[in-house]
C-alpha cells in the first residue's frame, strides 16, 4: 500500500485505535493528527501527541516501513528532527534523528475493506473509477468540491496563459487577441487560426478596424485563402486590397493547405469563421478593453453577435455559390465555448494579477450564467448522478475526469475521500 493511502488512513483516523503503543510498548493517544503538508519535509506539522505521560507537539513522518526513513536520507536531515512519532504500516528498524536520538514508532492497522475499497478505485480502467458509489456520497460535499475544483481548472487555464503574457511583455490585448483567435477555430482548426493570429498582431488590425473590407482582406490574405484568381467582384476587392496592405506592411502569408474543411459542417468552414471573426474586429477599437469592462452576461453574448458579410449568405468557400442562401451567424453554442474558453480564463487570469476579487467572482459569475455543456465526459458523469447545474460545474466535472480521475488520484478528490470513508457508515 503506497503512503498517500496510509498518510489518508491516518488524516482521518481510520487506523484501529485501540490499543495503540509505540514499539517500545508506551501508550499513545492521538490528540491532534496535525495538518497534511503538502511542501517539502514531514508529512503533517503540528501534531499534538501524548506518549506514555508526556503530551508532544511536533511533525508526524509516513511510511510504509520504517526502514524507508534511512532510505530517503531523513537521519541527516535537521528538517526531521522535529519528528515526534514514525507512523508505519511495518516496523522493521530502528530510526533516529541526526543527533542520534531514537523517534517513537507506532505501526498501525486498519480494516481490510479500506484497503480493497482503495485498490477497486486506484486500479479501475473506468472513466470515473468511483461510479458505482458516488450516489452514496453528499450532494452538498460534491456541490462544495465542485466550485473548488472550476476554480483550479480556471487557475490551470491562467498558467497556460502565462507563456504568452511573457512573449508580449505582458500586453493584454494582444494576448486576448491570440486565445480569442485559437478558440475560435475550435479543434480542427486551432492551430491555424492561432498561426494567423501570430501574424496579424492586434495593434495592426486595430489601424483598420473602421474598414471591414480591409480587415476581411487582411485576415483572408494571410490565412492564405485569397492565392487564387477571383471570379466575382468581393473576392477581387479582398485580393487587391490584401496585396496593397501586404506590402505596406511587409507580410508573409500562411499556406492555405493548413485549413482542414472535412467533417465539419458548412458553417463552421474556416471561411465562415474567419468572416466572423472580420465582424468582431470591425466593431471594437480595443476589444480587450471592452470586454473587461463589462459587468453582464448579456452584454458579452453583445459581443459576439455578429454576421459573417453579405457575400457569406450564398457561400461557404470562395467562388462556388450554394443554393442554400442564409445569413452566417455566431451561433449560440460557439459564443458559450468562447466566453468558457476565453472571455471568463481572461477576466480570472487579469484579476489575478491585480488581487483584484471583483473581476475574479466576475468571470466565475458569467460561468454560472452559462448552460452546463454536453459531451461523452458529462455524459457520464449524469448517469453516475452527478448533473451540472451550469457551464461553472460542467468544466469542474471536466477537469475532475481528466486531473483526478483518470490519473488515480482518489485520495486527493473530496468524493473519492468519501466513497472510501462511506465504508464505516455502511
Amino acid at each position: 500500500m503506497n503512503e498517500d493511502f496510509l498518510q489518508f488512513i491516518w488524516n482521518f483516523r481510520l487506523y484501529d485505535a485501540a490499543n495503540l503503543r509505540t514499539s517500545e510498548g508506551e501508550d499513545v493517544e492521538i490528540i491532534s493528527a496535525g495538518s497534511r503538508n503538502r511542501d517539502s519535509g514531514p508529512d503533517f506539522y503540528n501534531a499534538k501527541i501524548r506518549i506514555g505521560g508526556v503530551i508532544w507537539a511536533g511533525t508526524v513522518e509516513i511510511h510504509k516501513k520504517s526502514s524507508e526513513w534511512n532510505l530517503h536520507g531523513h537521519q541527516n536531515d535537521h528538517a526531521y528532527d522535529n519528528v515526534i512519532l514514525h507512523v508505519v504500516e511495518k516496523n522493521d528498524a530502528v530510526i533516529r534523528r541526526s543527533n542520534g536520538e531514537i523517534i517513537p514508532c507506532l505501526e498501525i492497522t486498519y480494516s481490510d475493506s479500506f484497503r480493497k475499497r482503495y485498490l477497486e478505485l486506484a486500479e479501475s480502467k473506468q472513466h470515473i473509477p468511483c461510479a458505482d458509489y458516488v450516489s452514496g456520497v453528499d450532494s452538498f460535499k460534491i456541490r462544495f468540491w465542485l466550485n473548488r475544483i472550476a476554480t483550479e481548472r480556471l487557475e490551470r487555464k491562467t498558467a497556460e496563459t502565462g507563456a504568452l503574457m511573457d512573449s508580449t511583455l505582458n500586453d493584454l490585448e494582444e494576448v486576448f487577441h491570440c486565445v480569442l483567435f485559437k478558440y475560435f477555430g475550435f479543434k480542427t482548426n486551432a492551430l491555424p487560426f492561432e498561426m494567423l493570429a501570430r501574424s496579424l498582431p492586434a495593434k495592426l488590425l486595430r489601424k483598420y478596424s473602421h474598414s471591414l473590407p480591409s480587415v476581411e482582406a487582411l485576415l483572408f490574405g494571410q490565412a492564405g485563402l485569397l492565392d487564387f484568381e477571383p471570379e466575382d467582384e468581393y473576392s477581387a476587392g479582398l485580393k487587391s486590397e490584401y496585396r496593397f496592405l501586404k506590402d505596406k506592411h511587409n507580410l508573409v502569408g500562411m499556406d492555405g493547405s493548413i485549413w482542414k474543411y472535412a467533417k465539419l459542417r458548412p458553417v463552421n468552414f474556416p471561411t465562415i469563421r474567419i468572416a466572423q471573426m472580420a465582424a468582431i474586429l470591425n466593431r471594437y477599437q480595443s476589444l480587450w478593453d471592452t470586454v473587461v469592462s463589462l459587468k453582464d452576461i448579456k452584454d458579452i453574448y453583445g459581443i459576439f453577435d455578429v454576421t459573417a458579410s453579405e457575400y457569406w449568405d450564398n457561400h461557404y468557400v470562395f467562388g462556388k455559390i450554394s443554393t442554400k442562401v442564409s445569413s452566417k451567424k455566431l451561433g449560440r453554442n460557439a459564443v458559450d465555448n468562447l466566453i468558457i474558453n476565453v472571455v471568463s480564463p481572461m477576466i480570472f487570469m487579469y484579476a489575478g494579477y491585480g488581487g483584484n476579487e471583483i473581476l475574479k467572482e466576475r468571470a466565475i459569475y458569467f460561468l454560472e450564467s452559462l448552460k452546463a455543456e454536453s459531451n461523452s465526459v458529462i455524459d457520464e458523469w449524469i448517469e453516475c448522478g452527478v448533473k451540472p447545474a451550469n457551464a461553472l460545474e460542467s468544466q469542474a466535472l471536466l477537469h475532475l475526469q481528466s486531473e483526478y480521475c483518470i490519473r488515480g488520484k482518489c485520495l486527493k478528490c473530496t468524493i473519492g475521500k468519501e466513497v472510501i470513508q462511506n465504508i464505516i457508515r455502511t
